[in-house]
C-alpha cells in the first residue's frame, strides 16, 4: 500500500513540474529528431521512475518523501544545466559579436541603410550570428518596429550590447555607426578578459592532478616513515 502511494505521489509530482522549453533539433534534411534524454518529458519520466525506485527501497513515509524530492529536484537541476551545443553556440556568438558590430558600422559609414547593412553582414557572417542577422533584416523588411526587432535580436546575451545601442539610436535618432564602433571595442575587451580568466583557470586546474599524485606520495614517503621511527621506541617501551 505504501509503495502504491509512493509511486502515485512521485509520478504526480513529476508531471506537475513545468517543462523547460527547448527547441527541437531539426536536421538539414528537414527531419526532426524524436525525444532524447535532454527532452523535458524524458527527464521527468526518468526522474519519476528513479523516485519510485528509491521510495520502494527505503519504504515508509521517509521513502515517499525521498522519492518526491528526487522527482522534483532532478528535472530542475538537469534543466539548469547547459548542454554542449548550447555552450558552443554561446561561445560562437561571443566570438562573432565584435566582428558583427564592426561590419555593421562599416556598412553604415559607407552610406547603406540599416536593413541593407544588416542583411549584408548576415550574408557575410557564418552561423550562428548570421541566422539572427537575417531574422532581424526580415523583421525590418516586413515593417516591424525597430525597437521591437532589435529587442528580439538582443535575446542572446552576446548580442544584447549591439541591440541596446541600436534600439537607443532608433529612439533618439543618434548615429548608429559610432555607437557600434564603441560596442565592438567593449566586446573585444570582454572577450580578452574572458580568455585571460580561462587561461588562469586552466593553470589552476592543471595543478590539481599533480597535487593529487604528489601530496599522497610525499606523505607516504616523507612523513609516515618519520612518524613511525619516532613512535616505534615509545611503543616498544
Amino acid at each position: 500500500m505504501i509503495f502504491l502511494v509512493a509511486s502515485l505521489a512521485v509520478v504526480a509530482c513529476a508531471l506537475l513540474i513545468p517543462p523547460r522549453y527547448r527547441p527541437r533539433h531539426r536536421e538539414p534534411s528537414g527531419h526532426v529528431r524524436g525525444p532524447q534524454f535532454g527532452d523535458p518529458r524524458v527527464v521527468r519520466i526518468v526522474a519519476a521512475a528513479c523516485g519510485v525506485v528509491f521510495a520502494f527501497l527505503w519504504g515508509g513515509w521517509f521513502g515517499v518523501l525521498l522519492g518526491i524530492g528526487i522527482a522534483i529536484a532532478v528535472p530542475v537541476l538537469i534543466g539548469r544545466l547547459e548542454s554542449r551545443a548550447d555552450r558552443q553556440r554561446r561561445e560562437a556568438l561571443q566570438a562573432q559579436s565584435a566582428v558583427s558590430a564592426d561590419l555593421l558600422a562599416a556598412c553604415l559609414l559607407s552610406g547603406a541603410p540599416t536593413v541593407r547593412a544588416v542583411r549584408a553582414v548576415g550574408d557575410a557572417m557564418d552561423s550562428p550570428v548570421a541566422e539572427h542577422l537575417r531574422a532581424l533584416a526580415s523583421a525590418l523588411d516586413l515593417g516591424a518596429s525597430p525597437a521591437v526587432a532589435w529587442q528580439s535580436f538582443g535575446a542572446e546575451s552576446a548580442l544584447a550590447p549591439i541591440a541596446r545601442v541600436a534600439a537607443r539610436s532608433s529612439d533618439t535618432g543618434a548615429p548608429l555607426a559610432p555607437l557600434l564602433v564603441g560596442v565592438a571595442d567593449d566586446l573585444r575587451r570582454s572577450e580578452r578578459s574572458r580568455g585571460e580568466a580561462a587561461a588562469r583557470a586552466a593553470g589552476v586546474r592543471a595543478v590539481g592532478p599533480l597535487a593529487a599524485c604528489f601530496l599522497p606520495a610525499f606523505v607516504l614517503l616523507g612523513v609516515v616513515p618519520v612518524v613511525v621511527s619516532l613512535a616505534a621506541p615509545l611503543l616498544a617501551r
